[in-house]
């Protein structure tokens, strides 16, 4: 891990891949700009973005844009994107879940469910007819460090819209739920491989490189498995043999801790970096979210694995399991206090410091519902309520945050005509 530090100013992870499909000065700027905040920190404009407080060139950027307001900045449909997807479909999957304690939830799943499926068939059939009109964008989507961080969305997008499905259709249509449990699994099977080669891929990019300075956005590509951890444990009872279920659990399991792991290194070194070093550029103020997503789906994934593990232990085991599962959950939240005030005085300021629009401003959706999802599983191992009712706020939270990303995509996406692909 030495080459971490080897370069002053962080690697713009999405930004070298856009501008190779543009080609042109003005199509790199916006390319540059596009995804600070969903993958990485700056590569246009280094050292206006590698000091703490944006020096001359961040600052004479907000004033030129006073008069106009923010720059927003919209690329081509492409990974950077799906995080929208990730932000909508756990809305929908929480929605549904904590219906019961928020009125009009469970018809609120239902509208979000739809949008989701609307996002991701969307945003694929637009990917794929970039790529149909230039091959080579794929290609450069799967050669470089920011493909493997920017691919990450991707496979949570796919997981999450997978999960909500699964939640939401059987609620509501019971002689579907068949159907919505085969969709899953399939999407489940996509999503997994995909984020189990991202996260392998993208980690063992990090040995013996020289890939920039650290940052936050690194744990795009990582915290996939943790995901497919959550997501797969839901899956287990839905198998017909016991083999297959015991297979699955033990998946899961190999999830968790791939995840834990590398985002454990992954993170401490991002968070020594912009507490120490360097603090996260305005324009990537929202991907100091993006670890939270570890945090509140490890504690989800804990609870949901100890469960279904409950069925392949000897009976005076299982009660150890689900201590396991509470002390590890507790553990974890109280661990994320700290970085969810971090990651709102951070974000707060970037939108002070007049933060442009971008993609990543979705990094506000994802992480957030995890943490949500995360207490509510607390409430059901431990049985206290308070974590219930946590669960309830931050479910709040997310709405929130979910309404003024799709607002800004929105205004973004109608005000401004896309870079061309």
């Amino acid at each position: 891990m030495s080459a971490l530090h080897s370069c002053s100013a962080p690697l713009d992870l999405p930004a070298a891949l856009d501008a190779r499909v543009k080609g042109s000065a003005a199509a790199d700027d916006a390319a540059s700009h596009s995804l600070r905040g969903s993958a990485s920190t700056t590569s246009a404009t280094p050292d206006s973005l590698t000091t703490g407080d944006g020096a001359a060139n961040s600052a004479g950027r907000r004033r030129a844009d006073s008069a106009t307001g923010p720059r927003a900045t919209v690329t081509p449909p492409g990974p950077q994107w799906y995080g929208s997807l990730m932000g909508t479909g756990i809305a929908a999957t929480l929605t549904q879940t904590l219906g019961g304690d928020l009125p009009g939830g469970r018809a609120l799943a239902v509208v979000l469910l739809v949008v989701g499926w609307v996002v991701f068939a969307g945003l694929t059939v637009a990917f794929g007819l970039r790529i149909v009109r230039r091959p080579a964008v794929f290609a450069e989507t799967i050669r470089d460090i920011p493909v493997l961080a920017a691919w990450g969305m991707v496979s949570m997008g796919v997981l999450s819209i997978g999960s909500a499905t699964s939640t939401v259709v059987p609620a509501h249509w019971p002689t579907l739920a068949g159907a919505a449990w085969a969709v899953d699994g399939v999407l489940w099977s996509v999503g997994t491989v995909l984020g189990i080669l991202t996260a392998l891929g993208f980690g063992a990019r990090l040995i013996g490189r020289e890939v920039g300075a650290p940052t936050t956005a690194w744990g795009l590509p990582i915290v996939p498995p943790m995901v497919s951890a959550t997501t797969g444990a839901a899956l287990v009872p839905h198998l017909q043999t016991r083999p297959v279920q015991l297979l699955l659990v033990i998946v899961t399991v190999g999830c968790f801790f791939l995840a834990l792991v590398l985002g454990f290194v992954v993170f401490s070194v991002a968070y020594h970096y912009h507490w120490r070093v360097a603090e996260l550029p305005t324009a990537a103020a929202t991907s100091a979210w993006i670890p939270l997503g570890v945090v509140g789906q490890s504690t989800a994934a804990a609870q949901a694995i100890a469960v279904q593990a409950e069925h392949f232990v000897l009976p005076q085991d299982v009660g150890t399991l689900g201590l396991v599962a509470n002390v590890y959950g507790i553990a974890m939240l109280s661990c994320g206090v700290p970085l969810i005030v971090w990651a709102t005085v951070v974000t707060v300021r970037g939108f002070r410091r007049g933060m442009p629009f971008s993609p990543g401003w979705w990094a506000l959706t994802f992480p957030i519902g995890t943490v949500c999802l995360g207490l509510h599983g607390l409430e059901g191992g431990t049985g206290v309520r308070a974590f219930g009712i946590a669960s309830d706020l931050v479910c709040l939270v997310l709405l929130g945050t979910w309404t003024l990303c799709t607002v800004a995509t929105v205004r973004a996406v109608w005000s401004r005509r896309p870079a061309a692909g």
